[in-house]
């Protein structure tokens, strides 16, 4: 038997036959591989919501991608603009938005597709929301940038509310000799999804490889594979980044993950304010 050290992403995607490199996981299959996978997830949405209730004014949802988020803050009945960089996410989020299902009070929804960190808008925002850790996604550089945009776009007793996830706290789970973990799911009666994390200390960042392996009749099966890359940042940096920017943290809550992953303890929901 293979020892878990072993078990990496080249190891798997070497086992099953698999010779093309990863692809983009915001790409055109990985989006729709993305949306499947979080769809049931409700992670974050009474936190955000409760902190979302509290504000006034239009909302801005950053990173906003099909709108597992997007749903949920809809329901407060306020105008809404969501922006993310991918194009696949929000054509899903575009046409969700337009279904009473989705949006039953017909909340205006502006989809924009843009790098969060240089975004361009003119209006002000009661609420900018930036769920999923996904500040994570960003570089130093880009991160000083997204928050100076949102300090500019709060209107003056707007908040920010973000999801982060503390390096500190999610370092503590083991890992094997390579700093890598893995894992797989069932997706359904013929899918399973396999998921590796590898941590690189050196650089500050987790590299992400999702394997899917879809089963046909007569025991024959094809793969696919898509990879992203996030960083591993200190609470302390993120907040004193804020900080830098104008932005204050006035609130903190523990956010509940309905997770076994010891990493996943420490979510936490921050709401700044100017």
């Amino acid at each position: 038997m293979r020892n878990a050290s072993n078990e990496t992403a080249d190891d798997i995607l070497r086992a099953i036959g698999h010779g093309d490199p990863p692809e983009d996981l915001y790409g055109i299959e990985g989006s729709r591989l993305y949306d499947k996978i979080t769809a049931a997830d409700l992670s974050e949405l009474p936190e955000i919501l409760g902190a979302a209730r509290k504000t006034t004014g239009p909302i801005l949802e950053l990173a906003a991608g099909s709108g597992r988020i997007t749903r949920a803050l809809l329901a407060l009945g306020r105008p809404l603009t969501a922006v993310d960089s991918s194009p696949e996410m929000l054509q899903m989020l575009r046409e969700r938005a337009a279904t009473r299902s989705f949006n039953p009070q017909g909340v205006a929804v502006d989809v924009i597709e843009a790098d969060m960190s240089r975004l361009h808008v003119d209006d002000k925002f009661g609420c900018i929301v930036l769920g999923a850790s996904s500040v994570t996604l960003l570089s130093p550089e880009q991160r000083r940038e997204l928050f100076r945009r949102v300090r500019d776009r709060l209107s003056p007793d707007g908040r920010f509310v973000l999801t982060v996830l503390d390096a500190e706290q999610s370092g503590q789970q083991p890992h094997d000799q390579g700093g890598t973990k893995a894992g797989y799911s069932v997706l359904d009666a013929n899918s399973i999804l396999f998921t590796i994390e590898r941590r690189d200390p050196g650089n500050g960042t987790r590299h992400v490889t999702m394997i899917k392996v879809d089963f046909d009749e007569g025991r024959t099966y094809r793969s696919s594979a898509y990879a992203s890359e996030i960083a591993y940042v200190r609470n302390e940096v993120i907040e004193a980044e804020l900080t830098a920017e104008g932005l204050h943290v006035r609130e903190r809550r523990a956010v509940r993950i309905p997770s076994l992953v010891r990493s996943l303890n420490g979510v936490e929901m921050w709401v700044c304010g100017t």
